[in-house]
Order: structure tokens, then sequence, then C-alpha cells
């Protein structure tokens, strides 16, 4: 019996990803795949990508390459009515400001 997760499983497939700002290269040829009830961290310094990455799969930013399937569907050219609709099934802080020191971890959850 095999322990290994069904290709069904994967809910993210990012394939050769290529992200970058004028002469800088942010993500060149970046895959990678998230299953169902995985939990992933995605950590790195400050400028490498984190953010840029999490942009491109929920489509807020497009690409310079590569393809992107959330539950199936390419995030990438959707009209702002389909988009609204995939990014309402995300949940993503971002680091500037996200969180309010006056409040606990819980009570900024419950934010």
């Amino acid at each position: 019996m095999s322990t290994r997760p069904a290709q069904s499983d994967i809910i993210i497939t990012v394939r050769g990803l290529r992200n970058g700002f004028g002469d800088s290269i942010v993500h060149d040829g970046l895959d990678l795949d998230v299953r169902r009830g995985e939990i992933l961290g995605v950590v790195g310094g400050s400028g490498t990508g984190k953010s840029v990455l999490m942009r491109s799969i929920i489509g807020l930013q497009t690409p310079l390459a590569g393809d992107i399937e959330v539950f199936g569907e390419s995030p990438i050219g959707r009209d702002e009515t389909e988009a609204t609709a995939v990014r309402k099934r995300w949940g993503i802080l971002f680091q500037g400001g996200a969180l309010f020191s006056t409040l606990t971890v819980a009570e900024n959850v419950q934010v």
C-alpha cells in the first residue's frame, strides 16, 4: 500500500515560474506542488521573493513566464469577478503592517 499522496491531492502547482523587476530576476524556473491538508511555510530574508511568489499564486501579479494552477485553474488572466471569487478562498498576511502590536495573537486572528 502506497503512502504517497495521489496526484489529485495537489491543489497548487507551479512550473517554471519566472518573476523579475527590470534586470533583477527573483524566481527563475521555480517548481512547487502543494497538497491538500499540507501546511507550508515560505521563509527567507527580505527581498528574496516570498511575497512575489504568493502574489503570483493568487493572481495579484503576472509572472514573466511559467504556469500556475490553483484548484485546477490558472489564476492568471481572469476578469475581475473571477479573480475576486478565487481570492476569497485565500487567507494571506503580508509582513507590512499586517498585525496590531497592541493585540494578542488570538485577537489579531479574530480581527
